[in-house]
């Protein structure tokens, strides 16, 4: 992935086999990591369903494709923004589906998802077969100045309107 130049981005790395209990794991994990990592909470939810529909259509893959290889993951903090990389060796569809059949891509349906969720997404395919989408997401400027609001990630208190009597 991309650095931001300057300091030298925090990475926490993660593999997994393929098997669909384990997603709720990895959901966890990348939330805990990106709230030490002072995003907002709006940002966390983000990452975590962009990671978790990545990471499922990985598993559907790979359990199709009758592969036990594992899913690896890089959570990436640099100084502005977060990023995960997931990377898999599943195979290229076989299928003879094409786009005209009615048949949707599980693949192109879930990255449509995430590209809706991040503000930067790439995929592409690995040297030795396999898939690699990365994406990132830019910490909001509400973020950034967290802690004068009360912590990560939290907004400034409002002030509510008196009750209605």
């Amino acid at each position: 992935m991309d650095a931001d130049a300057g300091a030298a981005p925090a990475t926490v790395r993660l593999a997994f086999p393929p098997e669909p209990r384990l997603l709720g794991t990895v959901r966890l994990v990348v939330g805990i990591v990106a709230r030490k990592a002072g995003m907002g909470e709006e940002g966390i939810e983000d990452l975590k369903v962009a990671v978790s529909e990545t990471c499922a259509v990985a598993v559907g893959d790979l359990l199709r494709a009758g592969r036990g290889d594992p899913i690896e993951i890089d959570l990436v903090e640099s100084a502005d923004r977060f990023g995960i990389e997931v990377r898999d060796r599943a195979p290229a569809p076989t299928g003879t589906a094409g786009p005209g059949d009615g048949e949707v891509d599980d693949r192109e349906l879930g990255l449509a998802l995430v590209g809706a969720l991040v503000d930067d997404l790439k995929t592409s395919t690995l040297q030795d077969g396999g898939n690699r989408t990365s994406f990132w997401l830019r910490r909001r400027p509400e973020a950034l100045g967290a802690e004068a609001a009360g912590g990560p990630g939290r907004s400034p208190p409002e002030t509510l309107p008196p009750p209605l009597t």
